[in-house]
């Protein structure tokens, strides 16, 4: 059963989200990795595209549609659902699907029909004229998350990758002694094995999870350790390549230098197009030091810490 909604009754909240958030998460997850590393093959059902925007012309047409870095504009009807990642989904007919934004924004113009859920990551749902959607529950704004690279830039979004970044730092500062970051530093300097291990690790660890989930009885308590391991892991690389970073610029002053490393990384990754990119090599490189550093236990420091430069120390 359908229902109108005006620009003035639709209200889209953005604390709220539907009871399988989570699952929608590992369905865009599932369908990121799938496009960067080319593991599924376009069908005559399925249309992938990459860079180019996608049209829907007037009429009745059948399949759904992937989207990396680009934007769909929906004309006609269309029978399946709407993935996009780093851009924008346009709907002025109607979608009978899934319609799902990360990092972009929905628009539904005057007329425009949703049949199920639309989502948007990152981004806003905004409606112009008289709409007809399932429920308002189904139309669901996240806009307190920002994909790296994205088109869309809005003072939320970075908020929120201010803190996230903040976090990473603080974590292995407050947890662990500031040494150990400054040997997740140096080993950081292998840039291009650091970088290689740590793709190497995510894709594989990936993979793990999805079989694990498929599998194995105790499926999400053993994903949800491995997913923490994995945090853990990744906060302390960010916070060791924001020293390494950092310390081109404040050497020695390991608060100013991972600041200022991690500040830099945000800058990067608010740029569109080019942030995906700073985020898939500094993702890499980051867990691949963490893990060719041990989590920074692998290391030594001259004994007068305070007067050792920030990433001067080779590893033993």
């Amino acid at each position: 059963m359908s229902a109108e909604f005006s620009p003035r009754q639709l209200k889209v909240d953005p604390n709220s989200a539907p009871a399988g958030l989570g699952c929608l998460a590992g369905i865009v997850l599932t369908c990121f990795f799938a496009m960067i590393l080319g593991a599924a093959a376009a069908s005559a059902q399925e249309r992938n595209s990459y860079l180019r925007r996608v049209t829907i012309e007037p009429g009745a047409q059948r399949g759904s549609i992937n989207c990396f870095g680009c934007s769909v504009i929906v004309k006609g009807d269309l029978d399946g659902e709407i993935v996009t990642i780093g851009g924008d989904v346009t709907v002025y007919g109607r979608v009978r699907r899934d319609v799902v934004a990360v990092g972009g924004t929905i628009r539904l113009k005057n007329g425009a029909e949703i049949d199920s859920d639309a989502v948007a990551i990152g981004g806003e749902i905004k409606t112009e004229g008289a709409i007809l959607a399932r429920d308002r529950e189904g139309l669901v704004a996240l806009p307190w998350m920002h994909l790296p690279g994205q088109l869309s830039i809005g003072w939320r979004g970075v908020v929120s990758l201010l803190g996230f970044h903040a976090v990473c730092i603080l974590l292995p500062l407050a947890t662990l002694r500031p040494r150990r970051v400054r040997n997740v530093a140096v080993a950081s300097h292998r840039w291009l094995v650091t970088g290689l291990l740590g793709a190497g690790f995510t894709v594989a660890l990936s993979y793990l999870l999805g079989w694990i989930d498929d599998r194995v009885r105790w499926g999400d308590t053993i994903s949800t350790i491995l997913g923490t391991l994995f945090l853990a892991i990744f906060a302390m690389g960010v916070a060791g390549i924001s020293l390494a970073i950092g310390d081109r610029i404040f050497q020695g002053r390991v608060i100013a230098a991972i600041f200022a490393g991690g500040i830099s990384l945000v800058i990067l990754e608010l740029i569109p197009y080019l942030g995906f990119v700073v985020m898939i090599l500094a993702g890499s490189w980051a867990s691949g030091a963490a893990l060719w550093s041990g989590m920074g236990f692998r290391g030594t420091l001259a004994a007068n810490d305070s007067q050792t430069p920030a990433v001067d120390t080779q590893i033993s």
